[in-house]
């Protein structure tokens, strides 16, 4: 199984990476929305963890991304922001497995990460 790490903080890709490969997934990582745009068209994954806030393209254009190429991924996808909660009650229109706010309750996300790769 793979998962694909979305997010334009290095340090927090380069934790999620290494804590979801200790789980048993192989991992791609993209830097912003672009990257992960390119690599959603070359594979299958699991399990996408992605962060809304980041440059050139942002998750939310991933989400519409994904909602008009391969819908079925949305059930697939875990945000993972620090993209405070009122703005993602009227943002936020698609519906993806979890959301989890930054800094992460590093417990939950990783049930989450299991039970989605598992749907």
């Amino acid at each position: 199984m793979r998962a694909l790490i979305v997010d334009d903080d290095e340090p927090i890709r380069v934790m999620l990476s290494a804590i979801v490969r200790q789980q048993g997934f192989g991992v791609d990582t993209a830097r912003d929305g672009k990257e992960a745009i390119d690599k959603l068209k070359h594979g299958p994954y699991a399990v996408i963890l992605l962060d809304l806030m980041m440059p050139r393209v942002n998750g939310y254009d991933v989400l519409k991304y994904i909602r008009e190429k391969s819908p079925e991924l949305l059930r697939r996808t875990i945000v993972a922001t620090a993209v405070p909660e009122r703005e993602l009650q009227t943002k936020l229109i698609d519906p993806v497995f979890a959301v989890h706010s930054k800094p992460f309750d590093l417990p939950a996300l990783l049930a989450d990460i299991q039970r989605c790769a598992a749907s």
